[in-house]
């Protein structure tokens, strides 16, 4: 699955290092995060969690693509097609809520996989890089809460004009 220019476990530093999450790890950081990594391929077709389910891992995909699909409706809809370097399901790190979504893999794929209580032994035997971890998530969540109100806003004040037309 892999070329010849690296290493297995460079290609896995690599992957952790390209996610927006993870950019200011030093490659020896980038390394103890892959101590605590679950390294796993799932094949075309495959389920990597079913919406409704609890979540309690984060997702980096290394190589393949995972497909998000919601299946509210009697036929799936495909949401968004992950590629290399993507990330997902980040927020079930920190809580134990049930997945909104279904992922499941469109090709052969590899994905780091970190689970929450593995995460949480990081924080307790690494404590500089798991604040340091949980400091860029903290500020991660805030950005998204921050493009969260200012779409809303946006949607308000699209809905306001169209209910008042010519008070804006």
């Amino acid at each position: 699955m892999f070329s010849k220019r690296g290493s297995e476990t460079d290609i896995l530093k690599t992957r952790i290092k390209e996610c927006p999450l993870f950019t200011d790890l030093t490659g020896s950081e980038a390394k103890a995060l892959l101590q605590i990594a679950h390294i796993r391929d799932y094949s075309e077709g495959e389920k990597i969690f079913t919406q409704g389910t609890v979540g309690l891992c984060f997702y980096i995909i290394v190589k393949g693509k995972v497909n998000i699909i919601s299946e509210d409706g009697s036929k799936p809809q495909l949401l968004r097609e992950l590629g290399e370097s993507d990330y997902f399901s980040e927020v079930h790190l920190f809580s134990e809520t049930t997945h909104t979504v279904s992922a499941a893999a469109s090709e052969l794929t590899k994905l780091i996989v970190f689970a929450k209580p593995d995460f949480e032994d990081l924080v307790k035997m690494d404590p500089r890089l798991g604040c340091k971890a949980l400091l860029r998530f903290l500020q991660f969540f805030g950005e998204k809460v921050d493009e969260l109100y200012r779409e809303n806003k946006d949607i308000l004040r699209k809905l306001r004009s169209l209910n008042s037309p010519g008070l804006e």
